[in-house]
């Protein structure tokens, strides 16, 4: 594409640079694409790489990711949206709209004879806000090496992995909550939760109100929960270094094994088919596919203040809210599987920069974002009217993200 007045032409050469002595390489993403859109233009965007090693096809402008948790602030959003119909507040108990959450109680500690969990009861009621914050006291089965709540989920919930949303969330509330609710910046199923509460508020199921609402208006043609059969073809493989699905792996075994220089293979089984046909799997967490340009589309309305082509699809207030940090100083720094987050807090949703010395990346405060499993993510600065998005395809993603080094190349390419 025409280079732009907006960036400097020595500062995209780096960005090439950077894309050819990484993607495809070893210890490497085997395809990816890089976007930047700065002041109202689409300035660079760049494919590099394959995506089907097997069949040796290049990734291309149109090629479809699953984008997994960056279904999180879209799911947040229409939650939002909701929000500013006045149908509940952000301090509402979630009991109102899923009775359950009213009987849950709270995990104390573990009979280390029988295994079983000790818990006590909730010392307040799960909130809306603590759903979209995090800091619910729900957890992940990714930190069953962490937390035995977590082992519980990943016993109980991966046998439940063709369930419904609705089934899916009751499940869940069966088990107690790893933390009490408030106390924690804890990583967790909350997104899932906010996509039932947005069914159950709207009366719509999440596929639905997320096509009406959001993919329909902002003309994002190739977003949704699977892939439509004539678009199946530009479908990314999906890689990993060993089956990140199986029971007995843990992320901490994957590392080691992509570390000790695994070979990158197609993830079989149900995860990597779910994607290719209609489907009731609905989750809030992850489960979308999505293009660069379709997403860059998302972050277009949240950068320009919910404002879409003359009409609002969202009040900029409720933008600002969003991308507050939302997290007090004592919950800090954010952290995932012991792994700290330093510089971040968190807002309804997404990510959110509260100092570029402590994150150590090149950025604007108030830069707010998110990343998905298989090696997405996006960035959004509205200092320097900013939206950065990579995609990618590989679970897990590289040791050292090949985000951070796009990040900084991509700021330095800017022209004031």
């Amino acid at each position: 594409m025409p280079q732009s007045p907006l960036l400097h032409p020595q500062g995209l050469q780096r960005l090439e640079d950077l894309l050819q002595r990484t993607i495809g390489q070893p210890g490497q993403l085997p395809g990816a694409q890089t976007l930047i859109w700065r002041r109202g233009q689409l300035a660079d965007f760049r494919c590099a790489g394959l995506r089907d090693i097997e069949r040796g096809l290049p990734v291309t402008e149109d090629t479809i990711f699953r984008i997994y948790s960056m279904t999180k602030p879209v799911v947040s959003v229409a939650l939002l949206m909701l929000l500013e119909e006045g149908r509940f507040r952000l301090d509402s108990p979630a009991s109102e709209f899923i009775p359950q959450f009213a009987d849950l109680s709270v995990f104390s500690r573990m009979n280390e004879q029988t295994g079983e969990l000790i818990t006590m009861p909730l010392k307040s009621p799960v909130t809306v806000h603590q759903l979209l914050t995090h800091t619910s006291g729900l957890t992940y089965e990714m930190h069953a090496e962490q937390h035995p709540v977590g082992q519980a989920y990943k016993r109980t919930v991966s046998k439940r992995e063709g369930a419904s949303l609705k089934d899916m969330v009751e499940h869940l509330l069966t088990l107690p909550l790893a933390y009490q609710p408030g106390t924690r910046w804890h990583y967790s199923v909350s997104t899932d939760v906010v996509a039932r509460l947005v069914e159950v508020i709207s009366g719509k199921p999440i596929d639905q109100f997320l096509q009406e609402r959001l993919f329909d208006p902002l003309g994002m043609k190739d977003t949704g929960y699977h892939v439509a059969p004539e678009s199946r073809s530009r479908l990314a493989e999906l890689y990993c270094v060993g089956n990140w699905f199986a029971p007995e792996v843990t992320p901490e075994l994957l590392e080691a094994a992509w570390n000790a220089g695994a070979s990158l293979a197609p993830l079989q089984g149900s995860e990597s088919e779910l994607y290719k046909s209609p489907h009731n799997v609905l989750r809030g967490g992850h489960g979308l596919v999505s293009t660069s340009l379709d997403y860059l589309q998302f972050c277009r309305l949240l950068l320009q203040q919910g404002e879409w082509e003359g009409d609002r699809l969202l009040g900029h207030k409720t933008i600002e809210l969003m991308r507050a940090n939302h997290i007090r100083p004592e919950l800090l720094p954010l952290e995932i599987r012991n792994n700290p987050i330093p510089g971040e807090g968190f807002g309804l949703g997404v990510s959110v920069n509260l100092d570029p010395a402590f994150s150590r990346l090149l950025g604007s405060p108030g830069s707010y974002g998110w990343a998905g499993l298989a090696s997405t993510k996006f960035l959004i600065d509205p200092q320097e009217e900013l939206i950065l998005i990579q995609m990618g395809q590989l679970i897990p993603p590289p040791e050292h993200l090949f985000f951070q080094y796009f990040r900084n190349v991509a700021y330095q390419a800017l022209n004031p």
